[in-house]
């Protein structure tokens, strides 16, 4: 795996390691400020969903109209089991439809925003990739 493609997944790994914790740590009322908690849910997804579309296209040779579109669903399915855990009584959290849509349109957000920066991403790709891993990468073109 070329370090470029590690780096990318570590990054995703960590998100989803850190947007999982946010999202089912107990909280106290009060924690988070009023009317941002939908906001945040749709930022953070955006993000998520920016993230694993740009490890994917590193992993698939083309992004079609349909994958884009399975990434927006697992993002959405992904948004929908996050909510059902926040019901776990023990957790004091409430699952909320409003997340969920947020959630769900962040991912379309996310997928657009890879969409718009997948240019200047694979300009980073090439000067990250070091001479070796280019050569490898244009060898087997």
């Amino acid at each position: 795996m070329h370090r470029y493609q590690l780096l990318i997944r570590t990054l995703l790994i960590l998100y989803l390691m850190v947007l999982f914790t946010a999202t089912h740590v107990p909280l106290k009322k009060g924690t988070i400020p009023q009317g941002t908690d939908v906001p945040l849910h749709f930022i953070a997804y955006a993000g998520l969903a920016f993230l694993l579309t740009w490890w994917l296209s590193l992993r698939w040779d083309r992004l079609p109209l349909k994958r884009l579109l399975l990434i927006v669903v697992g993002v959405s399915l992904f948004g929908i089991v996050d909510e059902l855990l926040q019901g776990i009584p023990v957790l004091k959290r409430e699952p909320s439809v409003k997340d969920w849509v947020a959630d769900t349109l962040g991912a379309v957000l996310g997928v657009v925003l890879y969409l718009t920066l997948s240019k200047p991403l694979q300009v980073l790709k090439q000067k990250l990739a070091g001479p070796q891993e280019s050569e490898q990468t244009d060898s087997a073109d």
